[in-house]
């Protein structure tokens, strides 16, 4: 049953998704990322408490946002500056906020851990995006992702047998970690002949193999964060598939490696 629903979740949610992708303008594109922000910080909020755990939220929200933003208007160079006037301005409000039942440190730690997390990773597809054939780069790296993840998760149910990390996500296993660099190797070959053929297939075999291996860490370091929360998934959104964070959280490390990666190409091309 719970596999039933989270292949018809897929078949609504991933063909408009897709075509949005594909068709959509990169200022709806960046509507579209802000989103994922919002409701990715919003439920990372709500794990917090679980520990008693004070987050400056307003604060993360903004610096979220300003984060995406200064994506879209000045790519890569002004991320890093707003990044660092970000962290002031987050530990001077800390400093502001913080109280006796609000200790201000791990406030700023826990603050700062969503922000970096969610606000600096889901940037870079805004980053990405703005590439020459950008959308299809975000496909390609969608779909890489989407088939290591679902063959992760097959193969490790039906030949699993080594648990990798038990005390942070019991459920994977060596044998299903190593089945999802297969296939994304596979997706990745296949799907950049379709999708980018500017990529040789040794490019396309190391995009492939990178990806996987961030986005399975990634997934680890979502897992991580709900264990310490002490909760099964992230929230409820999206039938038999959990929480947004549940969802997105691939992307968290593979969209930064993603566009560093083919930045790099891009550098090394150039006359």
């Amino acid at each position: 049953m719970e596999q039933t629903r989270r292949i018809l979740s897929a078949v609504v949610v991933l063909p408009p998704l897709v075509l949005f992708l594909a068709y959509a303008s990169l200022e709806l594109f960046l509507l579209l990322v802000c989103s994922m922000m919002g409701m990715g910080l919003y439920e990372y909020f709500r794990l917090m408490p679980f520990k008693q755990s004070p987050v400056c939220v307003g604060m993360s929200y903004a610096i979220a946002f300003s984060l995406a933003l200064s994506a879209y208007l000045g790519g890569m160079l002004w991320m890093p500056l707003t990044l660092s006037l970000s962290i002031m301005a987050l530990t001077m409000s800390v400093i502001v906020t913080a109280g006796p039942s609000s200790p201000p440190f791990p406030m700023l730690l826990h603050s700062l851990f969503g922000i970096i997390l969610i606000g600096w990773g889901l940037s870079h597809l805004i980053l990405l995006r703005s590439f020459a054939g950008g959308k299809w780069y975000i496909l390609l790296l969608c779909v890489v992702i989407w088939v290591g993840d679902a063959s992760a998760m097959y193969i490790g149910q039906s030949l699993g047998r080594h648990h990798m990390a038990p005390t942070i996500s019991p459920g994977k296993t060596w044998e299903g970690a190593v089945g999802g660099v297969l296939s994304c190797l596979l997706a990745a070959a296949l799907g950049s002949h379709i999708l980018v053929p500017d990529l040789s297939l040794r490019q396309s075999l190391v995009f492939g193999l990178l990806i996987s291996l961030a986005a399975q860490l990634s997934d680890l370091g979502e897992s991580m964060l709900k264990r310490y929360a002490g909760v099964k998934d992230s929230g409820a959104l999206i039938p038999g598939h959990g929480g947004v964070l549940d969802r997105i959280d691939s992307l968290f490390f593979a969209a930064p490696l993603a566009f560093y990666m083919l930045n790099f190409l891009t550098i090394l091309s150039a006359p």
